[in-house]
């Protein structure tokens, strides 16, 4: 029989004018827009290079005069109708590829905007949230757990799956886990072997190392992008555990083939290393409309490795461009940053007292003078808090003197002031709020 041909659907083609056997509205123009509207209107579409075909031709009933096979009426897989104004602007699907939603784009045979996005629908409908390009992987969130084979999609199984099975060609499904190990056995490789030049990714690994003598150590970056709800932090925490897990089995037989310490103490400097990331989460990260636990800053992770044994030695974390407008003021919808919350949801109603926070979220202006809910997340999120700066060495004095300026700055938003009765147009603080300041200052 005849092969039938399948084009990925362009919704910049639709003429005015259409038929559909579903409920849903799909998109329609009657006219081509230009610009950001256009592109805006494209990317809204349900069906955004939607796999779909030819039912039939319009050039007789769009009076078509033209060289290409001219206007048609086309059907997406879901069964909706749209007239189309050039069959020939529409990107044929190329089988099997385009229908399989392989693990890597670039081994698609034609590799376009349509296959790419395609690809990655297939892909995430059948819960595989992650999809490499090369050396970069793709990332969809799901805004759920993902199991697989009954397990964790990051269980401890499943990093030790991973752990030297990441190379390039290996038949393993793209894991934010492979991008951690490559880079981590990239680095120790710069200084344990020399890549063989007939190796596939040889030049990868020689790539840039201008200054770098065989056997020395090759820094590796991993860089994590996105727009908002993407799930950055989430995959920073997610390949940091896998560092922290692999390593450990190297420090631990390191520590006792060496018999210079415990497993204990190697243990700590790793959980040290991860509770840093829940702290920093605690203090910059905050509710927005568009996700709840949204990072307001960002941050540069540097994790250090013994180039002899492998495991971590030490970590710095520098942070950049906090919001600091989001401690004054939060637009409707959104809070303040999650240390606030958890404080009042957390603390004993001795320690509330004790800092001035009795009289609840709502008393603060930096709050919005708004009531905050005791919620259990908060609860559960403190005492993740309070363990985390306990596992980094902080002693229970520090952590209530952190809580303590943490209360502050809140009495401090309650401070007010007025134009001085003097007629030099000072302001002075407002008598009403002079006991704010003074709880403040006594903190």
């Amino acid at each position: 029989g005849k092969a039938k041909v399948e084009y990925y659907f362009d919704p910049r083609e639709v003429i005015g004018g259409m038929k559909s056997s579903t409920s849903a509205t799909p998109f329609k123009t009657s006219s081509r827009k230009s610009g950001t509207s256009l592109e805006s209107s494209m990317y809204s579409s349900k069906h955004l290079y939607f796999p779909c075909s030819v039912v039939k031709s319009l050039r007789e009933e769009e009076n078509y005069t033209g060289d290409g096979t001219g206007p048609a009426l086309v059907k997406t897989s879901d069964g909706t109708l749209y007239k189309i104004r050039e069959v020939d602007n529409l990107i044929p699907l190329t089988a099997p590829d385009d229908y399989e939603g392989l693990r890597d784009i670039l081994d698609l045979a034609n590799v376009t905007e349509a296959s790419l996005l395609h690809t990655l629908r297939v892909r995430y409908k059948r819960e595989e949230i992650y999809t490499s390009a090369g050396p970069i992987l793709i990332s969809i969130n799901p805004y759920k757990q993902i199991m697989t084979n009954g397990g964790s999609l990051y269980s401890e199984e499943m990093m030790m799956k991973y752990r030297q099975t990441g190379s390039f060609g290996q038949e393993v499904e793209p894991h934010l886990f492979q991008v951690a190990d490559r880079a981590y056995s990239a680095m120790m490789d710069s200084v344990h072997s020399v890549p063989h030049l007939e190796e596939e990714d040889a030049a990868l690994v020689l790539e840039g190392d201008i200054g770098v003598l065989p056997g020395e150590a090759r820094n590796q970056s991993i860089i994590i992008s996105g727009e908002s709800g993407a799930g950055k932090t989430e995959a920073t925490k997610y390949i940091m555990q896998y560092l922290a897990r692999i390593t450990k089995v190297k420090a631990s037989n390191a520590v006792r083939n060496s018999g210079l310490a415990g497993e204990n103490s190697v243990a700590a400097l790793e959980d040290r290393v991860l509770s840093s990331n829940p702290l920093l989460e605690t203090f910059g990260n905050a509710q927005t409309l568009r996700n709840d636990n949204s990072s307001r800053f960002g941050k540069f992770i540097h994790i250090n490795f013994s180039t002899e044994t492998g495991a971590i030695v030490g970590a710095r974390i520098s942070n950049y461009l906090l919001e600091k407008t989001r401690i004054t003021q939060q637009i409707e919808g959104e809070r303040n940053y999650h240390i606030f919350y958890q404080l009042f949801a957390g603390a004993t109603p001795e320690v509330l007292k004790e800092l001035g926070l009795q009289d609840g979220a709502a008393s603060f202006k930096y709050l919005g003078n708004r009531p905050s809910p005791k919620m259990k997340k908060d609860v559960r999120d403190f005492k993740e808090t309070l363990g985390c700066l306990s596992r980094i060495g902080l002693s229970t004095e520090e952590q209530t003197k952190i809580f303590a300026f943490t209360a502050a700055v809140l009495h401090l938003g309650n401070v007010s002031f007025r134009e001085s009765d003097s007629g030099d147009h000072s302001a002075v603080i407002a008598e009403e709020s002079r006991s704010s300041l003074q709880k403040a200052c006594s903190l």
